[in-house]
């Protein structure tokens, strides 16, 4: 029986099922924020709203009858588990609050798809290095914040007044909204102020902002190598931590993707064109 409940959920279908219901479930919850509506149709909606809690909480079932205690040891499932219980609180009492909080269970579509999930991990896996360049940044923008309070708030004390008003016009100067109104106010008085913003911007915004994003792109592909090392791992395959590979069924991985793709792609130029022959047929 076991092996059957853990065949039915490795099944496509089955996980497709359960990522049309998250879905299903966002709309209604969607539909629900709604003023004014029809009694009928909001007891409609509680209904199947109650129903899409019955299908996570017969899968959260299902997955602890396979897995028992290992369930826990994977932090995605402990999320599952989480954000379904929260669901389960009580309408009414001390732990209604809770209640406001079933949303989330529109997070468990990252859990489900495995995509999403290998760009969460890589978010979580750059943390430390995101931390250090956030250091790095926030040493430059306390700098550049006394600096620009010392020089510029005789000229513009509404943005320059104080260093937390500075701090602000700072951030938004880096995100190059508006900045040449703020820079050109300034420099109607002090023309060399330029000298100040110029190197400002390309410190942040093109030169530590992208040392970011990169640490980020790097976290996401040691993720999915990490996901190709388990992958293999399952087969009973043992490989180094940087073997050839892994990187191998990395690429595998991102082929099979793109060949579905064009499979699709096929499929429905067949549709559009059923009488002209699709290369490659």
């Amino acid at each position: 029986m076991l092996a059957g409940i853990e065949r039915t959920l490795a099944n496509r279908v089955f996980q497709n099922t359960i990522i049309f219901v998250i879905l299903l479930n966002a709309a209604i919850l969607g539909i629900m924020t709604k003023r004014d509506l029809d009694p009928g149709v909001l007891s409609l909606l509680e209904f199947l709203d109650n129903s899409c809690l019955v299908v996570f909480c017969v899968e959260i079932a299902m997955k602890l009858a396979v897995m028992r205690l290992r369930f826990f040891r994977d932090g995605w499932n402990v999320f599952d588990f989480a954000v379904v219980a929260i669901a389960l609180a009580p309408a009414s009492g001390p732990l209604a609050v809770l209640r406001a909080m079933r949303v989330f269970r529109l997070m468990r579509l990252v859990t489900a798809v495995p995509s999403m999930r290998r760009v969460v991990s890589g978010m979580f896996g750059s943390i430390p290095g995101v931390a250090s360049v956030a250091g790095v940044l926030f040493v430059l923008y306390y700098v550049a914040a006394i600096m620009a309070t010392n020089f510029f708030r005789p000229v513009d004390p509404e943005n320059f007044g104080d260093l937390g008003s500075t701090f602000f016009t700072l951030f938004q100067l880096m995100t190059l909204e508006g900045w040449p109104d703020i820079a050109l106010t300034i420099m109607d008085e002090m023309p060399m102020a330029w000298a100040f913003f110029v190197p400002f911007i390309v410190m942040t915004t093109f030169t530590t902002l992208n040392l970011m994003f990169g640490i980020v792109v790097n976290a996401m592909e040691e993720a999915k190598e990490e996901e190709a090392r388990a992958e293999m791992a399952e087969k009973g395959m043992d490989v180094e931590p940087e073997s050839n590979e892994v990187r191998l069924a990395v690429i595998e991985n991102d082929v099979k993707g793109m060949s579905g793709e064009l499979e699709r792609l096929q499929a429905a130029l067949s549709r559009l064109y059923p009488a002209k022959t699709i290369a490659g047929e």
